[in-house]
């Protein structure tokens, strides 16, 4: 005996579920492809280095010994939190422990994030915050390297969700100081965190007609008063660090620095469109919805949260850097208003909203969608396949073979350095003090860094470089920087397509006697990936010498 039919009722449901998990898959294999990237950060290897550095000796460094041009500076190390965490996640667990710290921070941020923008909503209201979330995935993703951003992520999650509760319950307001003083020692970011608040408290306080209107528009009201309390307590708190109130005004002070070699740094325009579409692209059509679905919104609509989504916005197009504080923001604050926004446009989409009822189409986009998270899991092995789990490091971006010539050829003493190699040089090469390196201005002065960013384009460096104080030089392959110290008299040692070698005095270094000068290798040598180490740097040993 047959059983009958699945009725239309039946049917619909079943294919309603497996569009749903169907959905659910291809994001969860989505997420997987992107937040599992394990590609090193430049500054990873200074991250660990220094975290190591401070758990071996007890004690905060506050005075430069690392590099030649710096030596004996100041050093306000303000991620020293966020530092002795990754070195122990490196103790602990090499590469893959960094590795795993990073998911795991992925995973509670974003969690938390999404927790919030599904937070008391119509059932609709979780699924536009799960499709937001699909949407942001390309920029959000940015963030997620090993480096300190990973805490003013969580930190802004954190602020966010506190602020919102401060109308109902104005105690929450004495969780905020233990954010900061924490979040302050993890990473420079608690300064946006500030500026947030003071931005929240000012549109919460306009007087007199300004006030009217913003309520007109935005309903959702807090006291004020509540928002400068808060803002005076996280305050104070920033000050408990290990160099109180020069933190802070050094990290108000780096705001405006220039940095014209640091990729992130630069503005989402068309430039980043052009080069990077899936990131800007997506960034402005995820903005554009969000407005769009805001104005439409009949859900409460608060100043506040207009504001801190109005200024993280405008952050982000200045500084691509600041692209995944928007995307988490806006995910804990706009999909009631996507949900609202989506009710009201529902009847004028009848005939869509038909045929996507049709249990034929929801069978046809969910097999796609299974297809498309089976297919985004199984690609995140590549191009990766060689070094899954762990911190993998691109050989075509780090000089790994240029800096084994220089320890084969015992090419060691002061080294003028490409700016992304010098953190990888201070673990790879203990030798060779640095000229320059990711920590900029925590550690170096202005002419240093000017004088570095003349020399890149190929220009006299200046007083802040001393190139006769210096022996050995790595920089890109036949750049402007090689040209300009060969035309000083440098010799060129080694070349491959990514690195070049110079010595100022090949006479001093008795291996390179009677080699046919420049070595050059050809693509092989920068072909493939390599494992992050997982020993300590010999810099973060006791015998270090420096």
């Amino acid at each position: 005996m047959s059983l009958p039919p699945p009725t239309g009722s039946e049917a619909s449901r079943g294919a309603s579920r497996a569009l749903a998990a169907a959905f659910l898959t291809a994001l969860a294999g989505f997420a997987w492809l992107r937040f599992s990237y394990n590609f090193v950060d430049p500054d990873l290897w200074g991250h660990v280095l220094y975290g190591e550095r401070a758990w071996l000796r007890g004690c905060i460094e506050k005075i430069d010994t690392l590099s030649w041009t710096a030596s004996g500076h100041p050093w306000i190390n303000h991620e020293i939190l966020s530092e002795a965490v990754l070195a122990q996640a490196h103790r602990l667990g090499g590469g893959t422990g960094l590795w795993l710290l990073m998911l795991g921070m992925a995973v509670v941020t974003v969690g938390l994030a999404l927790r919030e923008g599904m937070r008391a909503g119509p059932p609709a209201q979780k699924w536009w915050a799960l499709l937001l979330f699909g949407a942001s995935i390309n920029f959000i993703v940015t963030g997620y390297s090993v480096r300190p951003q990973l805490f003013t992520m969580l930190g802004l999650v954190l602020q966010i969700a506190i602020m919102r509760r401060l109308a109902a319950r104005p105690a929450w307001m004495l969780a905020l100081p233990v954010v900061f003083a924490l979040w302050t020692n993890f990473h420079g970011g608690f300064l946006l965190g500030l500026a947030l608040l003071v931005a929240a408290a000012f549109v919460q306080a306009m007087p007199g007609t300004r006030a009217r209107r913003l309520a007109a528009i935005f309903p959702a009201r807090q006291a004020p008063v509540t928002f400068f309390s808060a803002t005076m307590l996280a305050a104070a708190a920033a000050l408990f660090n290990p160099w109180g109130w020069h933190l802070v005004v050094w990290t108000a002070e780096s705001v405006w620095l220039p940095r014209p070699n640091i990729a992130e740094w630069q503005p989402l325009g068309l430039k980043a469109m052009i080069e990077l579409p899936g990131l800007a692209l997506v960034f402005y059509l995820v903005l554009v919805g969000s407005v769009v679905a805001w104005s439409l919104s009949r859900a409460p609509r608060s100043a506040w949260e207009a504001a801190v989504l109005g200024v993280l916005a405008l952050i982000s197009i200045q500084h691509l850097r600041h692209t995944p504080l928007f995307g988490l923001a806006n995910l804990m604050l706009t999909p009631p208003h996507l949900a609202s926004a989506a009710a009201r446009l529902a009847p004028r989409c009848r005939g869509l909203a038909d045929l996507s009822r049709r249990p034929a189409i929801r069978r046809l986009l969910a097999a796609a969608l299974f297809a498309a998270g089976v297919g985004a899991a199984i690609g995140s092995a590549f191009p990766r396949g060689r070094h899954l789990f762990t911190m993998a490091v691109e050989r075509d971006s780090f000089p790994e073979t240029a800096v084994a010539f220089i320890h084969d050829h015992g090419l060691y003493g002061r080294t003028i350095i490409y700016f992304d190699w010098g953190q990888y040089v201070l673990w790879e090469l203990p030798e060779n003090p640095v000229s320059f390196d990711g920590r900029l201005d925590t550690v170096y002065p202005g002419d240093v860094m000017a004088a570095h960013w003349r020399l890149y384009r190929g220009e006299p460096p200046g007083t802040g470089l001393k190139c006769a104080d210096a022996e050995v030089a790595l920089l890109q392959a036949s750049g402007p920087a090689v040209t300009f110290l060969t035309g000083m008299g440098w010799r060129e040692v080694y070349r491959d397509p990514l690195a070049s070698i110079l010595v100022r005095d090949p006479a001093h270094y008795p291996r390179l006697a009677g080699m046919n000068l420049p070595v050059t290798e050809g693509d092989k040598a920068v072909e493939g990936w390599s494992v992050f180490p997982s020993a300590p740097p010999v810099l973060a040993t006791p015998s270090a010498s420096r």
